[in-house]
């Protein structure tokens, strides 16, 4: 009877199951990505995240989907509903997706990688076993 209502509650449930998209895609890089790190790094994951998003202009799952961007990205499955670890993925992920969680603890970084690993940019972070660099 009221179309243009109807429109509005299309609109927000398409808004509504991009949000969920992106807080399963984000929660996924954290969990598989750092979920042995300290929170600063799994927040600092996080970060990398919303940073390329936002400089390239691409929804958060496809950032975590880009080719060769994250290791075995294709093979990684949602873990189960109790596991600890998953569930503070879902928070700090919930948390940078709602805006409620605003830190820059890698300085803008785009990328990270084991420590191990040489880097040859010279602005690197180090967070736990991860350096965050532009």
């Amino acid at each position: 009877a009221y179309p243009h209502i109807v429109r509005f509650i299309l609109l927000l449930e398409r808004r509504n199951q991009m949000l969920k998209e992106a807080l399963v895609c984000m929660a996924l890089a954290i969990f598989h990505e750092s979920r042995g790190e300290i929170d600063v790094g799994q927040k600092a994951v996080a970060e990398v995240i919303i940073n390329r998003s936002q400089e390239r202009n691409l929804t958060v799952c496809e950032v975590v989907y880009e080719h060769g961007q994250f290791s075995n990205v294709h093979k990684w499955k949602i873990p189960q509903a109790n596991n600890e670890s998953w569930q503070k993925s879902l928070k700090i992920a919930n948390d940078v997706i709602n805006g409620d969680l605003k830190t820059n603890y890698t300085n803008g970084a785009k990328y990270f990688k084991v420590k191990s690993l040489k880097v040859k940019s010279k602005q690197v972070v180090y967070i736990g076993n991860h350096v965050f660099y532009k």
